[in-house]
């Protein structure tokens, strides 16, 4: 069995913080994109530049929160490797306190970008990653699942009444160096999504700000379908599922408005802390009482 490695060294600026004062979420993905590349570099795929490492899913687990000016270092392992396919855990460790920040399992499949389709690793590949190959932790979070509709489309979403959360357009600047949207701003996309659902249920700056309230994402868990570049129209449907304990679960479809092709899913989970205390709290009895009307039942 191998070990991790270091993959991406930086620090919180001021500008990638939200307005809870931590961190904002695309900047994790943001770092977590990073890790790719360094993995096609230590496995041996960069010197083809018509080899690369695609996102199919990724999961990620949200521990700590980081705030302006901390520093931290990713290391990345690999759980497991297919023909084709690949599935990578990194974890985020804050070095001033010495706590994981985030972990990252990301599902990537080795594509040839001129045909877009699937191509097997070499052998070499495989050698290379055994230096880096690990167990999973131990203490991983287990996943959560959640009961899913027969199809995920845009006819379901209008069945159930989702709500209609991020629009936009995918601009140039948001894509990667193949002219996709990079995993960074697809997050911002999900952040954008999330105010707009959560002002369905109640859940408003006005009502955080009279509570003392910020919230943060606990865990994502994100499929892609398919893809977005630039020019295309975006278009998301988002739903509450139910609100339990200190923690609350939604999820966000991701449309191609043009085409109305499913691109991405995503399940969500977050919770609300004490602004000051900066620890996390049950939801309000009042705050569920206006959101559970809103819960979709699949």
């Amino acid at each position: 069995m191998g070990a991790m490695t270091p993959t991406v060294r930086a620090n919180v600026k001021a500008w990638e913080c939200d307005v809870m004062e931590h961190m904002n979420v695309q900047h994790y993905l943001a770092r977590s994109a990073e890790t790719v590349g360094q993995l096609q570099v230590l496995l041996g795929l960069s010197d083809n530049p018509n080899l690369a490492l695609v996102h199919r899913a990724e999961r990620v687990l949200y521990m700590r929160e980081m705030r302006n000016g901390e520093s931290y270092t990713v290391y990345t392992g690999i759980f497991s490797m297919g023909e084709s396919t690949l599935t990578t855990f990194s974890e985020a460790r804050n070095l001033d306190s010495g706590a994981i920040a985030a972990r990252f399992v990301i599902d990537l499949e080795l594509i040839d970008l001129r045909t877009g389709k699937a191509v097997v690793f070499p052998d070499s590949t495989h050698t290379a990653a055994e230096a880096i190959t690990i167990d999973p932790p131990e203490n991983l979070r287990p996943k959560q699942s959640q009961p899913q509709p027969p199809k995920k489309d845009l006819a379901t979403a209008e069945k159930y009444g989702l709500f209609d959360t991020a629009r936009g357009t995918i601009e140039p600047w948001e894509c990667d160096a193949r002219g996709y949207l990079h995993p960074r701003f697809f997050m911002s996309r999900c952040s954008d999504a999330v105010t707009h659902l959560q002002r369905q249920y109640g859940l408003t700056p006005a009502y955080r700000n009279e509570n003392g309230l910020g919230s943060a994402a606990l865990e994502y868990n994100i499929e892609f379908h398919g893809s977005f570049r630039a020019g295309d129209t975006l278009m998301t449907k988002s739903g509450l599922r139910e609100m339990r304990g200190k923690t609350q679960y939604f999820f966000h479809w991701f449309f191609n408005a043009g085409t109305k092709e499913t691109i991405a899913t995503v399940e969500t989970t977050g919770t609300l802390f004490d602004f000051e205390a900066r620890k996390a709290v049950l939801m309000p009895d009042d705050l569920r009482a206006l959101a559970e009307p809103k819960f979709i039942r699949f």
